[in-house]
């Protein structure tokens, strides 16, 4: 299994990087399908997105793909909000955490899908603003194992005016945030398997790198339609999961 975990760590890590998300997306249902049971999928993925997204904000404040002076308040509101979700996974069925997560791509994939990359818009600059959506994004942060940028970036872009590519930095920026509130709060609760998340952790820095990489080479049209392809194989994938038992 560590094998297996490691080279998981590592395709996360890359597809982090490059989509700009904590790596929920893609780890919770291959977990799942590893033999995991969704709350400890969940904890390993957390751990994972913890070191992924401090990998991945470094790099970015690196190349000033935006100011942290501002986009820190979304931090701030998931920091809230990952706290909140992540007592709910104590209260709530598995089965509802799973059917949750589905809803959550198929609103992701349907507001990116009609998304213009190219911003139409002026940008919101509205600190008070990006804490309460940092918050809500938060709770189905820590309920779920997702980072937050699977939300955060369809908002970014289809309600408040930010291009694509930045709101997806945005998003991971986010993900430093919400994943260790999360973390520690299931930590507290005892739902974290720490040999299996460090595995996958450790590996998937050297993902994260090349995603990040790969994401600066790509142009943003493009970037778009393999997006959209992206979470349209994990709503196919958590699905079929799902519907098969």
């Amino acid at each position: 299994m560590t094998i297996e975990l490691a080279l998981l760590g590592v395709s996360v890590g890359t597809l982090s990087g490059f989509f700009g998300i904590g790596g929920g997306t893609v780890s919770v249902p291959i977990l799942l399908y590893l033999g995991f049971g969704i709350k400890e999928a969940i904890g390993i993925s957390v751990t994972q997105m913890v070191a992924g997204s401090l990998m991945a904000g470094w790099l970015h404040h690196k190349n000033r793909t935006y100011k942290i002076s501002d986009v820190k308040y979304f931090g701030y509101g998931g920091i809230v909000g990952a706290i909140v979700g992540g007592l709910l996974v104590k209260i709530l069925h598995s089965s509802i955490l799973e059917w949750l997560f589905l809803s959550i791509v198929a609103f992701t994939l349907t507001r990116l899908a009609f998304s213009n990359p190219v911003p139409t818009r002026p940008e919101v600059v509205h600190r008070p603003l990006y804490t309460l959506v940092g918050s809500g994004i938060g709770v189905f942060s820590g309920m779920l194992g997702v980072g937050g940028s699977i939300l955060m970036t369809p908002i970014l872009v289809s309600f408040m005016g930010f291009p694509l590519k930045k709101a997806s930095a945005v998003g991971h920026f986010f993900v430093i945030f919400s994943s260790i509130s999360a973390f520690s709060t299931l930590l507290w609760l005892g739902m974290i398997n720490l040999k299996a998340g460090l595995i996958m952790a450790l590996a998937s820095l050297i993902g994260t790198v090349m995603g990040i990489w790969l994401l600066h080479q790509i142009k943003v049209t493009h970037y778009k339609q393999i997006l959209v392809v992206f979470y349209i194989v994990i709503f196919a994938i958590t699905a079929y999961k799902l519907i098969t038992g």
